[in-house]
């Protein structure tokens, strides 16, 4: 199917100008410093990448440093990202706008930069990585994966379970609804949230499976403008409203950081916190007096097997103008191909992938439990045609944020329907 793009011509200029001028020799790129005889790869390349509570800088100057060792030809910056929402796509615009174009760039997701990534299609190495064919786009690759994140996930507090009397997770979200109003009353807070992109990144998981169980394609379908948010997500967000106003979730909320809100949920003081599989890695290293267990976010009136949403684990993207194409090409295969890096990042960041088995927690182990059920129940998200219009994310914690503030949740979809029409691929 081919597929439509939505790429603002002013940006694609901006784009266009910025990476002219990086490509120019003045974008930070350091001289060789010394060649590599088999394969020329020399020089200096500068990585962006994603900073969290798990993906510290010193953690990713670690991960490359056998390979700075074994390419003595070759150096890695590894470079922050420095936009005031924390992420890297909001980065990479800024970057791109300077003319400072990085070379590689792991976690990005912006649609907007496709035409300036390498085709990654004719490295079998990157065609054998996980969901390669889930990423492709109109046939070209662009994006390598060391694994799968598993999210529509809730974490929850046994010891508050217990003491609320809730005796198996919630098969459903009226079972889910009934679980919080009992930890209210066993005073927990019953759902952990935080302002920055957390808000709408946990309505889209915990609803996920909702909107996906008849149509296992509707991240596509969205994408592409054929759904209506209004009328597919109009009664989730309606409850969503109704734990709020119930108090089940914290109303100051918005003013809490991401890491901040992970340390309360550890810290014992709410009882579930819905978020990806990466939770597991901060879960083992916590100190708390309490066990951490996982369900799959159920669906909202059918207590069937949840389908749960996959997306790629840490993609590596490649731009094509850099200067240093093989030292780049050869970066992100180690990456994503040599054993030890890949075992290492799927642990540090609690991705999964097909026979690389790690032991890091209880929890991780009961994460890979619940993925190795789901084949036949699992919806794709955020990758390749499955990926949403750039901004539609900032879009929806808008109006997600809105009910926060006492807007409407119906007319808060009916805006996100509006700019996903004006946006669509």
């Amino acid at each position: 199917m081919a597929r439509r793009r939505s790429i603002n011509a002013a940006v694609g200029i901006l784009l266009g100008l910025a990476l002219t001028t990086a490509c120019g020799g003045s974008g930070g790129f350091e001289a060789d410093s010394a060649a590599d005889p088999d394969s020329g790869a020399t020089g200096t390349v500068r990585m962006l990448v994603n900073i969290t509570p798990n993906l510290t800088k010193g953690y990713w100057r670690e991960l490359v440093a056998p390979f700075e060792k074994a390419n003595p030809g070759i150096k890695v910056q590894i470079d922050s990202p420095t936009a005031a929402d924390g992420s890297v796509d909001s980065t990479l615009q800024q970057l791109l706008a300077a003319g400072n174009a990085p070379d590689v760039v792991e976690g990005s997701h912006n649609d907007k930069v496709l035409p300036y990534l390498r085709d990654l299609s004719d490295l079998g190495w990157a065609a054998d990585a996980p969901m390669a064919d889930a990423q492709r786009l109109d046939g070209h690759l662009y994006d390598v994966a060391i694994g799968q994140q598993v999210q529509s996930l809730v974490f929850y507090n046994k010891k508050a379970f217990e003491k609320a009397g809730i005796t198996k997770p919630p098969a459903t979200m009226r079972e889910l609804t009934t679980a919080m109003r009992k930890l209210k009353s066993a005073r927990y807070l019953p759902m952990q949230t935080a302002g920055e992109w957390v808000t709408q990144a946990q309505v889209m998981m915990l609803f996920a499976p909702t909107v996906t169980t008849g149509e296992p394609d509707w991240f596509k379908q969205a994408s592409d403008g054929r759904r209506s948010l209004g009328t597919d997500l109009g009664p989730a967000m309606d409850l969503y409203k109704d734990w709020l106003d119930e108090g089940y979730l914290d109303k100051q909320a918005l003013g809490t950081k991401y890491a901040d809100a992970e340390t309360e949920f550890l810290s014992g003081k709410a009882a579930m916190y819905p978020m990806g599989c990466w939770f597991v890695a901060a879960e083992a290293q916590a100190k708390k007096d309490f066990e951490v267990g996982v369900f799959a976010s159920p669906q909202l009136n059918d207590a069937s097997t949840p389908r749960l949403s996959v997306t790629p684990g840490a993609n590596y993207r490649i731009f094509k103008a850099g200067e240093h194409q093989k030292a780049s090409e050869k970066l992100v295969q180690f990456l994503t191909t040599d054993r030890a890096a890949v075992a290492g990042q799927l642990k540090q960041d609690s991705s999964f992938r097909t026979g690389y088995p790690y032991k890091l927690s209880p929890l991780a182990d009961e994460v890979q439990a619940l993925l190795d059920k789901s084949p036949n129940h699992q919806a794709i998200a955020g990758s390749g045609e499955y990926q949403m219009p750039t901004g539609f994310e900032a879009e929806q914690n808008k109006q997600v944020q809105s009910l926060y503030t006492g807007g409407d949740a119906a007319d808060g979809l009916k805006n996100v329907d509006t700019w996903l029409k004006a946006h669509t691929k």
